[in-house]
């Protein structure tokens, strides 16, 4: 814990009255029958090569320290539920072919997706490359699930995603940057899921990705057209872009060249074991919600801006911290933010690969449970991204070695981690039958980690993914719904 602290800015806390917090509250309607006899079937696998060459889009791409900190870290796992509004419309024969045609249109202006990330003895860093015939390995699959359980809210066992979403093809010497799996659920909808190896694709990149592909097919429904319409999804390589006066490009590669080394190139993933019998459940922090907290939160903090992020995260860590049951020590909250922005000079938005900076704030248990917990947590979360403006970069020399650190570090106690954006948009991608029912994080499955996206009501709340073993989600998904009930005031 000591390193990680030295890692990560941790901004000061003020003190405040302590009192006792409310018993946990369990409500009977939380509890949602599992299926548990989900069965899948393969129909084709093949590989979808980019339909042509755009010129302008570089072949080979070098790792930045950005993108190195993910190594070997386990890929990106999202799946996209689509309801189909008419039985008549033939999943295979209608469906299929746009979503293919659609694809290797979009695979045309982000080349580096359909090659290889590799890490050959006289590259000084891992690198993507693209050779001719490289291409995405597409599965086509069929399930007898239920449909509208798996793209709910309500609580579904982890293990029930898992054949819905592809693995990556990675060795010591060659890794895939993507696999994507369709999967029919008959008379229903159907699936998308999309695995993307982090060290090469961020939460904004990859799903910039999606929305081109969902932009293009959409194109391809509605007229025809595979000529996109906007620029807005379409990446920027240049790599130069990005100043590294501290060398930390090389500092992170060494860090993985000596892990299990000596002089270690192995690309393969280093893949987290997860408890069996975990389940997850969405909760909604609707727009309605954040305005209420915000002005009793305002109340105590007068002249301050508060973000949708700082609140959010915020009463979650006062609802985590109820839902643990001690009052004693620090509860460690760490989240990624976008870099691209605040870099000196500046990214633009559609930068390609990662570019996530990391904080980390530290607050005491015993102020969290006070009267004023979410005060002091939004006050500590604010801080922690305002540092950000001063420095994005901020010990960043640390970063990879406390990465690599975590990696299988089942001991002492653990920090709460938040995966995914609400900025990233993802209820937008809509491929021409209607935006997403439902977009899970599958490969946020830890209970240290929770999953933040944009509302698909579209009201402008946000929707919390959290797993955890049955009776604690029971009791922490009623925490957190009862205290949003309160009116703020006592």
């Amino acid at each position: 814990m000591d390193e990680l602290i030295n890692a990560m800015p941790t901004p000061f806390l003020e003190p405040f009255k302590v009192r006792k917090y409310s018993p946990l509250f369990t409500s009977q309607k939380l509890r949602v029958p599992m299926d548990h006899n989900q069965s899948v079937k393969i129909i084709e696998v093949s590989k979808v090569t980019p339909s042509a060459q755009e010129s302008t889009v570089p072949k080979s791409l070098p790792l930045t320290f950005f993108d190195l900190i993910w190594l070997r870290f386990h890929p990106i796992q999202r799946l996209f539920f689509y309801e189909l509004s008419s039985t008549e419309l033939s999943f295979l024969d209608a469906i299929l072919p746009n979503l293919k045609a659609s694809l290797a249109l979009a695979l045309r202006y982000y080349l580096p997706v359909a090659g290889s990330l590799v890490w050959p003895q006289h590259y000084a860093v891992p690198a993507v490359e693209f050779v001719e015939g490289d291409g995405v390995v597409l599965t086509v699959a069929e399930s007898d699930a239920d449909f509208y359980h798996l793209a709910g809210n309500g609580f579904r066992e982890i293990e029930a995603y898992h054949p819905l979403v592809p693995q990556l093809a990675v060795s010591d010497d060659r890794a895939a940057v993507i696999a994507i799996q369709l999967t029919l659920f008959p008379n229903k909808g159907f699936s998308i899921g999309i695995t993307n190896h982090h060290a090469v694709l961020d939460g904004r990149t990859s799903t910039s990705f999606v929305k081109l592909w969902a932009h293009l097919c959409n194109l391809l429904v509605t007229s025809g057209s595979s000529i996109p319409t906007t620029d807005e999804f379409m990446p920027f390589y240049d790599r130069s872009a990005i100043n590294d006066p501290k060398g930390l490009t090389g500092i992170y590669a060494n860090a993985w060249l000596n892990y299990e080394g000596p002089n270690n190139r192995s690309l393969k993933l280093k893949i987290p074991n997860t408890r069996p019998g975990l389940i997850r459940c969405t909760l909604k922090f609707t727009h309605q919600d954040m305005q209420k907290l915000k002005q009793w939160v305002l109340k105590e903090r007068q002249n301050s801006h508060i973000s949708s992020f700082a609140l959010t995260t915020a009463y979650l860590c006062v609802c985590i911290a109820k839902s643990n049951g001690t009052r004693e020590g620090n509860l460690a909250f760490g989240f990624p933010a976008d870099a691209r922005s605040r870099l000196k000079p500046p990214l633009p938005s559609n930068y390609f690969g990662n570019c996530v900076s990391v904080r980390g704030v530290f607050i005491e248990r015993t102020e969290l449970l006070g009267e004023k917990g979410i005060v002091v947590g939004s006050k500590a979360i604010s801080e922690a991204v305002k540092s950000l403006e001063e420095g994005a970069l901020d010990r960043a020399e640390r970063w990879c070695k406390f990465m690599i650190a975590s990696i299988g570090n089942d001991s002492g106690e653990k920090m709460i981690t938040v995966g995914g954006s609400p900025k990233f948009e993802v209820y937008s991608a809509d491929f021409g039958w209607g935006k997403p029912r439902k977009v899970e994080l599958v490969s946020s499955e830890s209970p240290t980690t929770v999953s933040l996206t944009d509302s698909g009501d579209g009201d402008g709340g946000i929707e919390i993914g959290v797993v955890k073993e049955r009776d604690e989600l029971e009791g922490f998904a009623a925490l957190f719904v009862k205290g949003l009930e309160s009116d703020f005031e006592s």
